[in-house]
């Protein structure tokens, strides 16, 4: 079984994503202003998907794990495109708690999630993370 949740269409502004994340205070990713007056001083851009930040060693986009302290250990996060697998541990404890703070951080930033499950209706899973 596979389930598709989304919690906004992603056309949305980012401005008014950035006050929903930021009015919650859950997301593990603080945005922080180094200018005074917020002016661009005309160098280029990265793009900016909602929920990432650029990497301060490459700057590749990364996304949260939803758990600071992981973010951390990954050096600042997931790189945006790549795969992490988590295996389970022998009383399948922490790898559910891993997967619910990223299913978590996504809903909170607005991405689209795939959520395929043979032990759990992806459903269920979803509602319990969003709810």
């Amino acid at each position: 079984m596979a389930a598709v949740g989304s919690c906004g269409t992603g056309t949305g502004s980012t401005g008014s994503m950035a006050a929903v994340a930021a009015r919650s205070n859950v997301t593990s990713f603080q945005r922080k202003s180094s200018r005074a007056g917020g002016t661009d001083s005309g160098g280029s851009r990265l793009v900016s998907i909602p929920g990432t930040r650029p990497s301060v060693r490459n700057g590749q986009l990364l996304v949260s794990t939803g758990l600071p302290a992981l973010d951390q250990l990954l050096g600042g996060g997931l790189a945006v495109g790549t795969v992490l697998l988590i295996e389970e541990d022998k009383y399948n404890i922490y790898s559910h708690f891993l997967f619910k703070y990223f299913l978590a951080e996504g809903i909170i930033n607005g991405h689209t999630l795939l959520v395929a499950s043979a032990k759990e209706n992806p459903a269920d899973i979803l509602q319990c993370c969003s709810g």
